[in-house]
């Protein structure tokens, strides 16, 4: 439990982060708004997630795979590898991570 935290919690501290350098480089309300709240969402999940509540694993899924969706998209129109190719790679990574998780939390019930 404390690793699958762990890893949400750094992922979404570099969420928050990215938003924060979108905002500082391109003057990006939006960067700042969305990694903001997804940054901060994640960080809350990465919480629950390490006292042992199940339904933090599931918003943590499904923030994520929104996040994955948004920056693969990002990537396939803009074709720059950072930070949108790099944030989706992430992402999935984060997204396995999580699935893994939670399939072995259900497993042992």
């Amino acid at each position: 439990m404390k690793v699958t935290a762990t890893i949400v919690f750094i992922y979404g501290l570099l969420v928050l982060l990215g938003g924060l350098m979108g905002f500082i480089k391109g003057g990006s309300h939006m960067s700042l708004l969305c990694g903001g709240a997804f940054g901060l969402a994640l960080i809350a999940s990465a919480y629950f997630i390490s006292k042992g509540k199940i339904g933090a694993q599931y918003v943590a899924l499904l923030l994520t795979f929104i996040l994955d969706a948004l920056f693969t998209f990002r990537f396939a129109k803009t074709l720059h590898f950072f930070p949108a190719g790099v944030f989706s790679l992430l992402s999935l990574a984060v997204l396995i991570v999580i699935a893994l998780k939670i399939r072995k939390t259900v497993k042992t019930r």
